[in-house]
């Protein structure tokens, strides 16, 4: 096993996954030319002196610096000479001060990197949705080291993932494990271009940006439990599944939590079992550090601004902030073993009309707070009533 881990830029995370099978961390600016998958007005703002002393501290303690260039969509501003002279100055800055890895998802951009810059290595971001070994074999030619598959799509497709690791000749297969997006995601691409903007500096209007796509998808597992289930995220117990195909390498999130929960998710990964709620493993948000949490009871949300909704599903989810309220859902982890079977002996068709079998799992395993789910509920069905 080999841990790719998202940096919160404390040094204290550092020393803390000294202990753990941690080869490298990840993270960024808060912005650049390229943009990444987090909107920056959700992300702490970090400036170029503390990424470089943070990469030091990385590199002190034998760990890599992997530093996201993951735009999904650069507006085709790779095209211009003053783009690319602006990355180029960027790519060399991130070279002086030691940065030992990039993650792309634009190809443009990782022909200039292959082209002038042999100190990096490279991997390829589940962003470029990379879900067939046709894919991964274009990816791999054009020079990338390591790639991160559409963990949407294949997460759960051991014959393909084992095809690709088998007839690749020097490009390693990555996946993403704690992510609860909806299986084969209809937003995967609206999404990654919108966020991408959210985080570009060429973008002068960031600090608004309101995630819609995650919301949407919220909202349709918030009413639909079984896609909880269906959703392709890694449990720390099936990770040997993986390994006995050939995978080696795994990617934890997420860079905007505080060091306690992402320190909370390594150990579960590296021990390779967790008792608790598989939430708190799998989704983008929703950490908590509060003893006392708050209840609902605030039965005005018709009467609520378009803003005044948006902040409180924040609050509610936690979403780019502490969760203050309880869990919508409880995902007993406990009550999952054997579940990966199905997918590692192929039964899966992915013909989820006639097959019922994550529906069947969800009832067992989900235990659904009344309260709150209906409360955020009346929330997005507000805010779909009046976004436009």
């Amino acid at each position: 096993m080999k841990l790719s881990v998202a940096t919160n830029f404390d040094d204290e995370l550092i020393d803390k996954l000294k202990d753990y099978p941690v080869y490298e961390v990840y993270g960024k600016l808060q912005q650049d030319y390229v943009g990444g998958g987090r909107p920056s007005n959700t992300l702490k703002n970090i400036d170029k002196t503390m990424l470089e002393r943070h990469v030091k501290k990385v590199r002190e303690n034998n760990i890599k610096f992997n530093y996201l260039l993951n735009g999904a969509c650069l507006a085709n501003k790779e095209q211009s000479e003053e783009w690319q002279q602006n990355v180029r100055k960027f790519l060399d800055y991130l070279k002086e001060i030691g940065v030992n890895a990039l993650t792309v998802t634009n190809p443009f951009l990782l022909q200039i990197i292959k082209k002038y810059y042999d100190c990096f290595t490279v991997r390829i971001s589940t962003f470029a949705c990379i879900d067939s070994f046709e894919k991964a074999k274009f990816w791999e030619e054009m020079g990338a080291d390591y790639v991160c598959v559409d963990f949407v799509k294949i997460n759960r497709d051991f014959k393909t993932l084992k095809y690709m690791v088998d007839n690749l000749k020097k490009a390693k297969i990555e996946l993403l494990m704690t992510n609860s997006c909806l299986k084969n995601c209809p937003y995967i691409h609206t999404h990654t271009a919108a966020l991408s903007h959210a985080s570009n500096s060429m973008n002068k209007d960031k600090e608004h940006y309101a995630d819609w796509c995650l919301y949407k998808c919220q909202e349709y597992e918030l009413k639909n439990l079984e896609e909880y289930i269906k959703s392709p995220w890694i449990r720390p117990e099936d990770i040997k599944e993986y390994e006995n195909i050939g995978i080696e390498h795994f990617k934890i999130t997420e860079r905007d939590f505080p060091t306690d929960e992402i320190i909370k998710r390594v150990k579960a990964y590296s021990e390779r079992k967790y008792n608790g709620n598989l939430l708190d493993l799998i989704q983008g948000h929703g950490w908590s550090n509060s003893k006392e949490e708050l209840t609902i009871n605030d039965n005005k949300v018709k009467n609520m601004s378009k803003n005044e909704i948006v902040e409180k599903i924040r609050t509610v989810r936690g979403l780019g902030c502490e969760r203050r309220y309880p869990r919508h859902i409880y995902i007993d982890n406990q009550k999952l073993d054997g579940f990966i079977n199905f997918f590692k002996n192929d039964h899966c068709t992915g013909n989820c009309l006639n097959c019922n079998y994550c529906s069947k799992i969800a009832e067992n395993v989900i235990i659904r707070n009344n309260e709150v789910c209906d409360y955020l509920i009346e929330l997005y069905d507000e805010f779909n009533r009046i976004k436009f």
